[in-house]
Formats: structure tokens, C-alpha cells, sequence
């Protein structure tokens, strides 16, 4: 049987949520920022289809500099692009959500289907959590093995980038995302023409010994 839906919205209860999981809101709203700002730097002479895979490679990249110095890890199996908790015990995945996104009384699904890998990230939610839900007729793999699988779902909305950190319970044969164990209401990025400021993540210098091909 399904658990009940956990959605926070109370800023203390999503700081507290968040602290529970090694995480704050900091590392995820930049993220977002280096999301959007990909989005606008790009004009009608780019390949339109290059936007969205150029704007999620910069959140990829731009959480896993937040995370990797607070000791999580970055995995790219099967080019599944996931950073993956110290112990081991969740991972955070990056997508585009539709209108419902960050809104805690809508339905929020992932805007573009998804496939093999997502669907088998949801399978070991599902196994782990313990929850009895239909498992869509897809060639999954990877069975009860692998972390709790997040998603930081991302949406543009008029003046505003709304944002959550929610984990997926069940997925369609079409790869929408159609349940959630658990959404946090993360704080939406006002667009109000001001310039949004990324911060670089501090970390440890690294010397790089250079040798030339013999």
C-alpha cells in the first residue's frame, strides 16, 4: 500500500528536511541559477534542440561543485548523470519539471519522458520504500540494488524559476513520473531583470604534474 504523499512548505520545516539529508538549499538554488542563466545566454542563431541539454549540463555541473567538497560523489553510469551521497544512501538526478513544479498543491511530472535508467532508479525507490505500486512493463536491471534516487526538478515561469527537491515513487510505460513519496518546496529565483550572481565553489588547490609525450 502506498504511504501518504510528505510535502514541505514551511521554510523552517524545509531547512530541517534538507539538514537531515546533509543538504541546504544553497548548492540546489545555484544549480537553478547556472540552469537558467544557460538558458538565456543562448539566441535564435543556436540549434534550438541544444538548449535543454546545455542548461542541464551546467546544473549537473554546477551541483556536483557544491556537493563534491561536503564529500558526495558524482556517478555516470550507463550516462545516468547522479551525485551520490557520503554514505552512500541517496542520489540527486537534475530535470526539467512541468507547470506544477514547486507548486505544493499541483501534480508535477518530469517535462520530458525519461527512460531505461530513471525507470530503473524508480524501481529501487519503490523496493526500498517498501511500497506496493505497479511497476510499468520496461527492461529494468538494476532490481533493489542503488540509492534512493532525487530529483531536482526545475521549471521557468514568467518572472520566476520555481524549484523542488522531491523523490519519485512510481513512473508511467511513457516515462512521466506519476507519483512522489516525498516533495520539498525549495525558494523559487525571482527574474526580475536583476542580474543573478554565481558564486564559485571553494575548493582545495590541486597541483597537476604536466609531462610531455615521449
Amino acid at each position: 500500500m502506498a504511504a501518504p504523499l510528505s510535502v514541505y512548505i514551511d521554510a523552517d520545516d524545509v531547512k530541517a528536511r534538507l539538514a537531515a539529508m546533509g543538504l541546504t538549499d544553497e548548492p540546489l538554488a545555484h544549480a537553478a541559477q547556472r540552469w537558467y542563466l544557460s538558458w538565456v545566454s543562448f539566441t535564435i542563431n543556436h540549434p534550438p534542440f541544444a538548449i535543454g541539454i546545455a542548461a542541464w549540463m551546467e546544473a549537473v555541473a554546477a551541483l556536483r561543485e557544491g556537493l563534491l567538497p561536503l564529500g558526495w560523489t558524482r556517478s555516470d553510469e550507463k550516462n545516468y548523470a547522479l551525485v551520490i551521497h557520503p554514505d552512500g544512501s541517496m542520489a540527486i538526478n537534475i530535470a526539467s519539471g512541468d507547470m506544477g513544479t514547486g507548486i505544493p498543491t499541483a501534480n508535477v511530472s518530469n517535462r520530458a519522458p525519461k527512460g531505461v535508467s530513471t525507470a530503473d532508479a524508480i524501481s529501487v525507490n519503490q523496493v526500498q520504500l517498501e511500497l506496493d505500486l505497479p511497476v510499468p512493463d520496461m527492461p529494468h536491471v538494476r532490481g533493489d540494488e542503488g540509492p534512493l534516487t532525487w530529483f531536482l526538478l526545475l521549471h521557468r515561469a514568467g518572472s520566476e524559476v520555481r524549484c523542488e527537491l522531491s523523490l519519485p515513487s512510481q513512473i508511467s510505460a511513457d516515462g512521466r513520473i506519476t507519483r512522489w513519496q516525498e516533495r520539498i518546496m525549495l525558494p523559487s529565483i525571482p527574474l526580475d531583470g536583476a542580474e543573478v550572481e554565481i558564486v564559485a565553489p571553494v575548493g582545495p588547490d590541486l597541483d597537476i604534474d604536466v609531462k610531455r609525450k615521449a
